[in-house]
């Protein structure tokens, strides 16, 4: 089968070929470019319009994410809870006796809905506080560890606060476990103030 321009070479698509019994026939592509044309546009369209579909989890409060969880909330049930920010858990007049002079805290980089950081500027020596958010605690988190409190390595100490799983970490000295009391004390007023 040969392909040439027809009569109709001034449309696209339009060619005359000659079929192996010798005879002359004209094809019409333009109908393969509509379809392609055609299928691109409802690409265009349905694949945004499918996504948005799909479950919109960034608006939605986590007890509306489980599965099978209504769309609708019962009239009069509790709002989401608000956000916390770390920095404004603790004093720096509380966190003075621990490290030293600090910045006064700032919000941190890392695991958790607000972290904060408090410097001594001096000495390097630190206070982080991590909060999580709604949820991440685990169900038995605060009945782990002395008064709820779970001392790791790098002086770090995991407790929960309601359903909020929390780090506090002291560093002054990373030799022993010095810290501690003071973590604790720490630990209690995050408690109170969550």
């Amino acid at each position: 089968m040969r392909l040439s321009p027809g009569s109709g070479a001034d449309h696209v698509g339009v060619y005359m070929y000659r079929t192996n019994r010798g005879s002359t026939r004209t094809r019409d592509n333009r109908t393969a470019v509509r379809r392609s044309s055609l299928a691109a546009v409802c690409l265009v369209v349905l694949v945004p319009a499918l996504a948005a579909c799909g479950s919109d989890t960034s608006t939605r409060s986590p007890d509306d994410r489980s599965s099978g969880a209504s769309a609708t909330k019962e009239a009069g049930a509790a709002a989401p809870a608000e956000k916390v920010d770390a920095c404004a858990l603790l004093k720096p007049a509380e966190i003075t006796p621990v490290i030293g002079e600090n910045d006064g805290g700032r919000p941190d980089s890392g695991v958790g809905e607000s972290v904060c950081l408090w410097e001594n500027p001096d000495t390097y020596h630190s206070v982080t506080l991590s909060i999580g958010s709604p949820g991440t605690a685990a169900p038995d988190q605060s009945a782990s560890g002395t008064d709820g409190i779970s001392f790791g390595s790098g002086n770090a100490a995991d407790f929960a606060v309601g359903d909020r799983a929390c780090t506090l970490q002291v560093v002054t000295s990373v030799t022993d476990e010095s810290d501690r009391p003071a973590m604790a004390e720490l630990i209690g007023l995050v408690r109170t103030r969550v």
